[in-house]
């Protein structure tokens, strides 16, 4: 639906310019889990995020798409478990 596309896009041309550009820095342990075939989201930026934290860091990739949560839910959930409990 096109007017669900642009409602979506519109969330993230809300975005005021001056915090596009400035993203701090976190010191919480993450884990970052990305979609192989994301259309949205390449290789590149996907791994870049690494530098942005300051904390205990893992890069989970699955052979996937964009939406993980809903197309993904079990195997999502399977990864956030583990990790909260080797916390």
């Amino acid at each position: 639906d096109p007017e669900a596309l642009s409602g979506a896009l519109g969330f993230y041309r809300g975005i005021p310019a001056s915090r596009r550009d400035h993203v701090g820095r976190t010191t919480v342990p993450t884990t970052y889990v990305w979609g192989r075939k994301d259309f949205a989201l390449g290789r590149a930026a996907a791994e870049a995020t690494r530098r942005f934290v300051d904390a205990a860091y893992l890069f989970v990739e699955l052979e996937a798409g964009h939406w993980l949560p809903e197309r993904h839910p079990d195997e999502l959930a399977a990864l956030i478990l583990d990790r909260v409990q080797s916390a």
